[in-house]
């Protein structure tokens, strides 16, 4: 069964099957197709997709179906997704781009660099929004989340109101000025707390160098982050027109007991729902993996210098908010991460990867490399309800760890028996 301190996960079976001569993509497939009927047995109908990528095999995988204008369909290894906070590691990207090409510093307040931009565009500047203390924030611990900027995202009202209202378009500065009216959480450098509105912020720095005359909508994300874009070219960084199926082609279902029904279906919707560069990221998981080992991983092909991805990895405890109550590491858009669910988990290193979790309207992810395999990836479901790609995540450490001969329980039940 799941061993874990949350019931509703101990609902399926584990499968016991020899590993020995199985391969890797036949042991993540079982994985995926267990948690899809776990969540239909549970009532959700749930699909999943996997990109792996490593120095020896780079695959794809799906499992479960869809319901949409062609009716119910299975997903396919062509369908794109959404990755919700999985943006933030590219933002971080095109920040740090911009600090090796010589035109910004760490050391820079964001109010320098940004409340030219901000005064021009929406009348008003980082002291204006947040106060004197924020506006002495370096762009670094912006980066870091430790310049006590308040999160839009406090609360669900304002979450709430976005999704009931996704036929019309959200300026990025309706999310920002929604979170200006929150205190700062602390002066800057004093806590870390986690901030999708600092990434906002930080997309307004990008934006500002990239179209120092022009506005915040015509920012390409892909050009300041990704020099290689071809080498995952279905990822894109949707904007605030448009509606999100304009490249995204799986439905997703946002849960919330809030939310009237209970489930509202996510694909129709404006593309300005996401918040812009804290999370407008869509694309096939083959090509988040894709990234996320170009980015950390042994890549020939690297996205940033050694020295940035220092920066970016010196994680830290976080100290105010649910970050501190989930005990999130958090470096420069990164986060080390445990996917055991179980704290006191056998092999607990089995679990561990560097990268971002993701969870927006509809859809929750997980991505990032492995060290213990060397690999990168990305798992992506289309709902809300974050247990089951947790569960998926934690089982698919699992599995690897067994393939490779290893017994490890890390409070998800056991995938295969060796």
């Amino acid at each position: 069964h799941f061993r874990s301190a949350s019931p509703v996960m101990k609902v399926l079976s584990s499968i016991a099957v020899g590993a020995a001569g199985r391969s890797l993509q036949s042991m993540y497939q079982l994985v995926l197709d267990e948690v899809v009927a776990w969540a239909r047995l549970s009532g959700d109908d749930v699909a999943m997709q996997l990109g792996w990528v490593s120095h020896n095999e780079s695959f794809t995988l799906v499992s479960g179906a869809v319901i949409d204008r062609q009716g119910r369909r299975r997903v396919t290894e062509e369908d794109t997704w959404l990755y919700g906070s999985g943006t933030k590691p590219v933002t971080a990207t095109a920040v740090m781009r911009l600090v090796e090409a010589g035109v910004v510093s760490l050391n820079d307040t964001l109010a320098a660099r940004i409340d030219p931009f901000l005064r021009r565009e929406n009348g008003t500047t980082v002291a204006g929004l947040f106060g004197d203390a924020v506006a002495q924030a370096t762009v670094g611990q912006v980066a870091r989340m430790a310049a006590g900027i308040p999160d839009f995202e406090d609360g669900d009202a304002f979450d709430r109101e976005v999704l009931k209202g996704g036929d019309k378009e959200w300026p990025v500065y309706s999310f920002i000025r929604t979170a200006a009216e929150s205190k700062p959480y602390c002066n800057p450098g004093q806590c870390t707390a986690y901030s999708s509105t600092a990434y906002e912020l930080l997309g307004l720095l990008v934006a500002a160098h990239q179209h120092p005359t022009g506005s915040y909508s015509h920012l390409n994300l892909t050009m300041a982050a990704l020099p290689h874009p071809t080498r995952m070219p279905s990822l894109q960084f949707l904007g605030e027109h448009g509606p999100l199926s304009q490249a995204l082609t799986t439905p997703g279902t946002a849960v919330h007991h809030l939310w009237g029904t209970g489930k509202v279906v996510v694909q129709n919707q404006t593309a300005s729902v996401l918040g812009w560069t804290c999370g407008n990221m869509v694309g096939r998981a083959q090509d988040v993996a894709q990234f996320f080992w170009d980015l950390l991983g042994p890549s020939e092909t690297k996205i940033v210098s050694e020295e940035s991805l220092a920066f970016m990895r010196k994680y830290e405890p976080m100290t105010v908010g649910w970050g501190k109550l989930a005990h999130v590491n958090y470096g420069a858009g990164l986060m080390a991460i445990q996917a055991a669910l179980n704290p006191n988990a056998t092999g607990s290193e089995w679990g561990f990867y560097e990268g971002h979790g993701g969870a927006t309207y509809g859809f929750t992810s997980s991505q990032g490399f492995i060290p213990k395999a060397s690999a990168a990836f990305s798992l992506v479901t289309n709902t809300g309800d974050g247990k089951y790609s947790a569960v998926a995540t934690c089982r698919m450490m699992v599995a690897f760890a067994e393939s490779r001969g290893q017994r490890v329980d890390l409070g998800c039940g056991t995938v295969m028996l060796v």
